[in-house]
């Protein structure tokens, strides 16, 4: 069977509660798997229907596990089938042996770990990213991950590195990194999850040399006296960290690794739980803990599972019954638009893609004249359309406003080599001569007449149109424009300048399909932060994908 994903899970369970026969037990913990199996499976078809990219969010990693383990139990069932065979009071010597040896196997199952990963996942965590993933730390590099966006920089996960060859992170040296069991929050969270029981716990303490000492030098009681603390007097800061308690060794890799990467500008929050340690009973566990919070984690304690070497489960459940339904999806899955602002500033790309013929047709007969940017755009909107899936979701509801550079940009290009539709739907959705006196629900009757696509009921049609130039010299004059927007300014073209300084000096989202661009304000940020950690750069959420106009001529650049 697989390990789990570190060393900081109980092998080694009290037994006194245990079920006696390694069949029950076995099976048991058989059906537990299968119904835990159920349960992932169905999140996974509730992230298939709802996401146009499902694999943004990584699931394989603990389903692939919890296969192994499964396998692994259902062959130990068999085997205490078949060890079961005849009368109990004939058994040989050699048949109760391997009863012992396959309870022993049983109870040191990795089932219970990745049920705990599991249970806490839906119980506690939001918008769900990823299980099990390895994040790297490299001297101190920090890397601006993006939701959407899972290359480059000094932090990644090992799975990427089997496909990158000698340039992934198999190259990585793997003591600079941590192994998260959840990634939650859009990122923003991480979760490792420990099973240690206190008598492990303990043991590991006393092996690795840790007792309890008197410290005068540092912190008192405010009153003069001694406080006590955990002392490891074989081993020194400086020298190799084997002798650590595994569970601060987590802790300290955690915090290097989160600080180490930044989401939307904002270093990850982690977190341990432990649900089989109860704060406040043992002190030397207490100072143990409160040394792991040193290091800027959260640290949760008795979390209250399921026990699965008990016989106390309900194993009625049918696995084949389980529907994704029955699973908390409004928190587990993740919300793209967490932290859209009441109005938001469309770039020039999202314009495009909303009016664009590719968007709207569900057929659009393939020509020769076309570009292959056209053709491939065709093909992908056959497997999942655009509008319906991605933008309509994303802006629903919402107001809706561009800058006048962006619109001028836009508008050329549709004069250019707009389509008649494709023309007819600008002036719709921005509320030109014949259409600037109609109400929002008038605006989208027309606009659904262009569209095969069901058009939201409340699309904020017109999009208003602002001068972001005022808007941006406001931004200079009270501050909401740090310094190092300069340097971001002298980057950007001027329609890029106008669109993203414009939602940096008044802290709306700007949504658009120029990842480039975004990357590239990001990375200057995060290379002139000089210290100030509380900085960011402009809101900004990248659809996933761009549309062109469908008049794209072949040779068009």
């Amino acid at each position: 069977m697989p390990p789990p994903s570190e060393d900081t899970h109980d092998d080694n369970p009290e037994s006194s509660s245990l079920p006696s026969s390694a069949v029950s037990l076995s099976r048991s913990l058989v059906q537990q798997c299968r119904f835990l199996l159920a349960e992932l499976d169905a999140f996974q078809t509730a992230v298939n229907e709802k996401f146009r990219r499902p694999q943004m969010i990584e699931i394989r990693q603990l389903r692939s596990n919890v296969v192994s383990e499964l396998r692994g139990l259902e062959k130990m069932h068999e085997q205490a089938e078949a060890t079961r065979a005849g009368d109990v009071a004939e058994r040989s010597e050699d048949e109760e042996h391997r009863e012992l040896k396959l309870l022993h196997a049983l109870r040191s199952s990795n089932l219970p770990f990745y049920m705990a990963v599991w249970t806490i996942a839906k119980r506690s965590c939001c918008g769900l990213v990823a299980f099990g993933k390895r994040f790297y730390w490299d001297d101190g590099s920090v890397r601006h991950e993006r939701k959407k966006d899972d290359s480059g920089g000094g932090v990644g996960d090992d799975s990427k590195g089997k496909n990158k060859g000698k340039t992934g992170n198999k190259d990585k040296d793997k003591k600079k990194s941590v192994f998260v069991d959840i990634v939650a929050d859009e990122g923003e969270e991480w979760v490792k999850v420990s099973t240690i029981s206190e008598n492990r716990l303990l043991f590991e303490m006393a092996k690795k040399g840790w007792e309890m000492d008197d410290d005068e030098d540092e912190d008192t009681d405010g009153e003069g006296g001694k406080r006590t603390i955990l002392r490891n007097y074989s081993s020194d800061e400086d020298d190799d960290d084997e002798d650590e308690i595994e569970l601060i060794k987590v802790a300290a890799d955690l915090s290097k690794a989160a600080r180490a990467v930044r989401i939307n500008y904002r270093h990850p929050r982690a977190r341990i739980v432990i649900p089989k340690i109860v704060e406040g009973k043992i002190p030397e566990i207490d100072n143990i803990l409160n040394r792991m919070r040193k290091y800027s984690v959260t640290v949760e304690c008795g979390t209250s599972l399921p026990d699965l070497m008990k016989d106390d489960l309900d194993n009625d459940r049918d696995p084949d019954a389980v529907i994704p339904e029955q699973l908390p999806l409004a928190t587990l899955l993740p919300n793209p638009f967490k932290r859209f602002t009441e109005t938001l500033n469309v770039d020039c790309t999202l314009l495009l893609a909303f009016v664009s013929d590719l968007s709207h047709f569900h057929e659009i007969p393939p020509s020769p004249a076309y570009h292959r940017a056209i053709l491939r755009q065709i093909e992908m909107e056959k497997e999942q359309p655009l509008v319906p899936t991605e933008l309509w979701p994303a802006v629903d509801g919402h107001s809706l406003i561009c800058t006048k550079e962006a619109v001028k940009r836009m508008r050329e290009i549709v004069d250019t080599i707009g389509t008649d539709t494709e023309k007819k739907r600008t002036e719709i959705m921005l509320g030109d001569p014949g259409f600037h006196d109609l109400d929002r629900d008038t605006l989208t009757r027309k606009f659904q007449k262009l569209s095969d696509h069901p058009v939201p009921r409340n699309l904020m049609l017109p999009i208003r149109v602002v001068d972001a130039e005022t808007a941006i010299s406001a931004g200079w004059a009270n501050g909401k424009l740090p310094s190092v927007a300069r340097k971001v300014e002298e980057s950007l073209s001027d329609i890029n300048r106008s669109v993203f300084l414009y939602g940096w000096s008044t802290g709306i989202m700007t949504i658009s399909s120029n990842r480039t661009v975004v990357k590239q304000i990001e990375n200057i940020v995060e290379d002139n932060r000089d210290g100030n950690d509380e900085l960011q750069g402009p809101l900004v959420w990248v659809c996933d994908t761009a549309r062109s106009l469908v008049g794209k001529e072949k040779n068009r650049k």
